[in-house]
């Protein structure tokens, strides 16, 4: 085509490249790190990198990463990788978008959200979330989360999305191959149960956890329960109403159980 043989054109793309090749080479690593570790600071986090570098197109990449709350010092992420990429259009946007990718916990995940701002961090406006063969015995915040116990590889999806209200929905879609997870009594005269398939679809809105399906398959025994979840600041705390089967033994004694109480010591009740 006539308008590839135009020196015009080649110069502008050259001049394009050599500027982004310049811009990659001359990029201030250490100073734009000590400003997103301040930002992240003045939000009441502590953000640590062991280095952090500029990623094509248009992002940056933060290797060994942690990201904590300053009291009590919560761990929320550590992450090998934490690549961030950002749309050009957000200069034209009220809501800034934000990409992401990475590897933590032995697993890989990737996702995009939405903020407010760039320069004052805060809860994301929405967002995605997907996440593969992550190894949540090593996720110290999801013991902290559940109070028990868990181990298995993980993979799924999260979904949220903020009201002007201030209130969150979303969804939650998980599944958890070859983990266990402790019991807070004895049970059958087991302390934990393992599982070979945990698997849940999850629509969350208006403080409540609505569980379209819960099903845990295990030598010992198979639950399969619906219902709803009240979420509270603790979600350890959140208070239990579903109901559902268990059966034991191979699948030969069947019984219908409700479960109250809390994530952290949930009651079983027998029908």
């Amino acid at each position: 085509m006539s308008f590839l043989k135009k020196k015009t054109l080649w110069f502008v793309i050259y001049g394009f490249f050599i500027t982004l090749v310049f811009l990659y080479l001359l990029f201030p690593s250490d100073i734009a790190q000590s400003k997103i570790e301040q930002a992240v600071h003045q939000a009441g986090l502590i953000l640590k990198t062991e280095s952090l570098n500029p990623s094509l197109p248009f992002g940056f990449k933060m290797n060994k990463v942690s990201l904590r709350s300053v009291a009590p010092p919560t761990v929320y992420f550590q992450g090998d990788v934490l690549d961030l990429q950002f749309s050009p259009l957000n200069f034209l946007r009220k809501n800034k978008n934000v990409g992401l990718k990475g590897k933590a916990y032995g697993g890989i995940f990737s996702g995009r959200f939405s903020l407010d701002s760039l320069s004052t961090p805060g809860w994301p406006q929405a967002g995605k979330l997907d996440f593969e063969n992550i190894d949540i015995g090593t996720y110290a915040l999801f013991k902290n989360f559940t109070g028990k116990e868990i181990s298995g590889k993980a993979q799924g999806s999260w979904t949220f999305n903020k009201s002007r209200l201030g209130n969150i929905s979303g969804t939650l879609t998980l599944l958890i191959n070859s983990g266990y997870f402790t019991l807070t009594e004895p049970f059958l005269g087991l302390n934990r149960i393992d599982f070979e398939r945990g698997e849940m679809k999850a629509q969350i809105e208006n403080g409540k956890m609505k569980l379209e399906n819960l099903q845990i398959s295990s030598p010992q025994m198979d639950f399969l329960l619906n219902g709803e979840i009240t979420l509270a600041d603790d979600f350890k705390n959140s208070q239990l109403d579903l109901k559902g089967e268990m059966a034991i033994s191979d699948k030969k004694v069947k019984m219908n159980i409700n479960i109250g109480g809390t994530v952290a010591n949930p009651i079983l009740r027998y029908i």
